[in-house]
């Protein structure tokens, strides 16, 4: 068993109550009670996961790196535009 040290960390309201949304998910899959330091080591090694396949996915695209990520932004910049016109338009 590793020694942990203990660590504050300041984190919003809505990160929060992800943590704990994705806590009860761990905890259900699991059968068994998970803290949060269970729910990071989980969101971690997804996160690795889904860069792995990312990577396979545009591997024989040719494209570069920086052309990707200028895409990507693209598109959330995009995402982003489209959530406040709905945000405007019903509110």
């Amino acid at each position: 068993m590793e020694l942990m040290q203990s660590t504050t960390i300041t984190i919003s309201g809505k990160t929060r109550k992800e943590l704990l949304r994705v806590a009860g998910v761990l905890q259900q899959r699991r059968g068994k009670k998970v803290d949060y330091e269970d729910v990071i080591q989980y969101l971690l090694q997804k996160g690795g996961r889904d860069e792995k396949l990312l990577r396979s996915a545009v591997l024989h695209t040719g494209w570069t790196s920086e052309e990707i990520r200028d895409v990507l932004r693209q598109g959330r910049a995009e995402d982003r535009r489209g959530e406040e016109e709905l945000e405007r338009r019903y509110t």
